[in-house]
């Protein structure tokens, strides 16, 4: 739909201010208008916070719930089973979710994560488990610890 012929209607404005060369730069960039691409990407980012599974099973940490999500995203994107991916691109893609350096992943995601039973490194792969595994394998642990 043309900016003309849009529904303005229940629609916002946003407005950013940036460097004049970074717009320059991203302009050049574009194959359409700014607005248009913005527009995209914006309901891109918006769809992945309302596609973002609900389950009692997550991590409780927004750090860690935003890594794990970023790990069983990218292991369905990348493994045909859903549950593997190489640890340069988790560590890649789970700074980018969480917004923390790539050098932190490590200590302050995956360690974590895999000591919640969350993900399990596997010779340079990580093994990243559904929720309901999880809440199975805590309940086991659980189990084990009590009846000795």
């Amino acid at each position: 739909m043309s900016r003309m012929q849009s529904d303005r209607s229940g629609s916002a404005t946003v407005t950013v201010r940036v460097d004049e060369n970074l717009k320059k730069d991203y302009t050049n960039a574009l194959d359409g208008s700014m607005s248009d691409d913005l527009r995209a990407h914006m309901e891109e980012v918006a769809r992945t916070v309302r596609d973002e599974p609900e389950d009692d099973n997550l991590p409780e940490d927004e750090a860690l719930r935003d890594g794990y999500i970023a790990l069983r995203r990218t292991a369905e994107a990348y493994d045909p089973s859903g549950r593997r991916l190489d640890v340069g691109t988790a560590i890649s893609k789970v700074a980018e979710r969480a917004g923390i350096p790539k050098e932190a992943v490590r200590r302050r995601i995956l360690k974590p994560l895999e000591q919640r039973g969350y993900i399990a490194p596997k010779w340079g792969d990580i093994i990243v488990y559904r929720p309901e595994e999880v809440a199975t394998a805590k309940t086991e642990t659980k189990a084990k610890a009590t009846s000795n």
